[in-house]
């Protein structure tokens, strides 16, 4: 039988924080993204509006898509903070 022992260190302060603050560069970075999309989108809708194009329009999903992409971000940030840190955002 096959036994591990798996052992648990405290991160140091130095470490903990530079990786918080690449976290927080990280998920800035993706809702400036999109951001971007979603005005991208919403100019699309305003172009297709005066010149619609041959089908059913696909503004509605893209902005689906995107505020989906946004929950998905803001959600994983504190997760992956937490189990990767044990830190408590």
């Amino acid at each position: 039988m096959l036994s591990t022992l798996l052992a648990y260190k405290q991160l140091p302060d130095e470490v903990t924080e530079q990786m918080a603050q690449l976290f927080r560069w990280l998920l800035w970075i993706v809702e400036v993204g999109l951001i971007g999309r979603l005005i991208w989108v919403g100019g699309r809708a305003g172009w297709e509006l005066y010149r619609p194009p041959p089908g059913p329009p696909p503004a509605p999903g893209a902005v689906v898509r995107a505020m989906v992409a946004w929950i998905l971000a803001s959600v994983a940030w504190p997760l992956a903070a937490s189990l990767l840190m044990n830190l408590a955002f």
